[in-house]
């Protein structure tokens, strides 16, 4: 389902690679993490990755996770699930896929490592990263109808994620009935 699919309808989206509006910013914020977060000073804080490393050549981006991060479902979040996020979103290419752009590759080389391989320097792609959120991809996957438009993807989960949860951000969905109201409680 997408926002066009629902028509004129107001909807929050809390699915990462959907939504992008106010209503659903404010609930992805606090649903799921990213690897960095935004400061008072208009620059990024460590998140989820505890620390980064940049090529002199500005086009390798390294980053070290945090070990021990949960997810509400109890497993752990790993640097795979970092991948999947990041490939879902680009595949499903709508919310906030537009603002990370000209990475040639991602990969995970360990559990608590990921690495980005741009196609040229810049400036942009840190800051972007703050939407990038990041999904509990088993949790996803099994969720995820055959049937779909992406492939050996299905429907990518995007049915299961209009009113569920993947994440490990300070809130968790309770329950969210469409067009009327979001209930979440806080994840320890």
């Amino acid at each position: 389902t997408s926002p066009a699919a629902l028509g004129n309808t107001r909807v929050s989206f809390i699915d990462p690679a959907v939504g992008s509006d106010y209503s659903s910013s404010t609930s992805l914020a606090n649903i799921y993490d990213t690897l960095v977060f935004p400061n008072a000073a208009g620059e990024v804080d460590p998140w989820l990755a505890e620390s980064w490393e940049v090529t002199e050549d500005g086009l390798t981006y390294t980053f070290k996770l945090r070990e021990g991060v949960k997810f509400h479902d109890g497993s752990e979040l790993l640097a795979s699930d970092v991948v999947y996020s990041f490939n879902r979103l680009q595949e499903v290419g709508e919310g906030y896929a537009y603002l990370i752009t000209g990475v040639e590759s991602i990969s995970a080389p360990d559990d608590y490592t990921v690495e980005f391989k741009l196609e040229q320097p810049s400036g942009l792609f840190l800051p972007s990263l703050v939407r990038l959120y990041v999904v509990n991809e088993d949790l996803v996957r099994a969720n995820t109808k055959e049937e779909g438009p992406y492939g050996e993807e299905g429907d990518y989960g995007k049915d299961w994620l209009l009113t569920n949860d993947a994440g490990s951000g300070p809130y968790q969905v309770v329950e969210f009935p469409l067009e009327e109201y979001l209930l979440m409680e806080k994840f320890e």
